[in-house]
């Protein structure tokens, strides 16, 4: 496994309280997330195309095998599953968050490693009083505390410890509604930009179709959707306050 580059930022592991920041050590998930990278590429290659009104949900097994000099999964066997998830006219406030740091790229890059091990993760930024711009990563949208621990159990597992479910039920919304293809640059603005988002779905009223929301952050209040907003809207992008 390739050293990790000395400029990665350490962490503090700290819980400063509900409305606060989660600080996780994020070198060390990042550290864990790169062998998981290894193991997952050949899976990804057999999940095929994602539907256009959802998303895929994959479980992989590897088996025994030895593994590669590089470490990666030669000879072993690999048994999985997928099936689609729509999630159409239902709120999903709660979500597990990783952790949080000071550095945008940090997070960003998790967030990015956290997505092609199989996580659907996206990121966000807040302003914490007396403590300034946070950085935070997420996984998931869920419609209960119960479906969010599932997903936090199967973290563990993939030795990713700091996380916490939580209630969170605004996003911002950026753009308008839409589909996959209508918001490609948007996304890749965003992208550039070191912003992780999601999509979620909302039904047209007018024709009874499912249209695309392009979504950033998760937050407990409007009021927390301001930094993120106003950072936002200087760039010249459009974008409002939602419920997830």
């Amino acid at each position: 496994m390739k050293q990790l580059l000395a400029t990665l930022l350490i962490v503090i592991p700290m819980f400063l309280g509900m409305d606060s920041v989660y600080a996780g050590n994020l070198s060390l998930i990042e550290k864990r997330l790169l062998e998981l990278d290894r193991l997952n590429k050949d899976v990804v290659e057999k999940t095929g195309p994602i539907p256009e009104n959802g998303s895929v949900s994959l479980e992989a097994k590897i088996g025994p095998g030895a593994a590669d000099t590089k470490g990666g999964i030669n000879g072993r066997k690999i048994e999985f599953s997928k099936n689609s998830v729509v999630s159409i006219d239902q709120k999903t406030p709660f979500t597990v968050q990783i952790s949080a740091s000071r550095s945008q790229q940090q997070c960003f890059r998790v967030a990015a490693m956290l997505r092609r091990a199989g996580y659907p993760a996206f990121t966000g930024a807040i302003i914490i009083k007396d403590q300034g711009l946070w950085h935070r990563i997420f996984v998931g949208s869920f419609l209960s505390s119960e479906e969010a621990e599932k997903v936090r159990d199967s973290l563990q597992k993939d030795e990713i410890d700091d996380t916490l479910v939580r209630k969170m039920p605004y996003a911002i919304q950026v753009g308008q509604e839409g589909n996959l293809d209508s918001h490609k640059s948007l996304r890749e603005k965003l992208l550039a930009l070191q912003y992780m988002p999601y999509t979620s779905y909302v039904r047209d009223t007018a024709n009874n179709a499912a249209k695309v929301r392009l979504l950033l952050g998760a937050f407990e209040s409007k009021e927390e959707c301001s930094t993120l907003l106003n950072t936002l809207r200087g760039k010249g992008i459009e974008a409002r306050a939602v419920l997830r």
